[in-house]
């Protein structure tokens, strides 16, 4: 839901599941979770923030801000091991 905050016209599955670093069926198993409690709409293949979404994602980003946390305890493991994932693509290009 946080990926979606910024982009007011929302996402394609596809889109999400990249930058989720997850599979396109993950996201549609996650959306229509979302979708049930009302905090997100699937626009034919496009997600969405409902206003009740976006409230949820400010409480979460306020609480986050509030928190004294490292990173990796504000993540997921699927986030955790997505951006462990990113961090050493990313250095295996910076040492060729």
């Amino acid at each position: 839901m946080i990926e979606l905050e910024h982009h007011k016209h929302g996402k394609t599955y596809d889109k999400l599941a990249k930058e989720l670093h997850v599979t396109k069926d993950k996201v549609e198993e996650l959306v229509k979770s979302l979708v049930a409690k009302d905090l997100v709409t699937d626009d034919n293949g496009t997600v969405i923030s409902t206003e009740d979404g976006k409230e949820v994602c400010k409480k979460v980003e306020k609480h986050r801000r509030e928190t004294d946390q490292t990173i990796t305890q504000m993540l997921s493991k699927d986030e955790t091991i997505g951006l462990v994932n990113v961090l050493k693509k990313m250095l295996e290009k910076e040492e060729n």
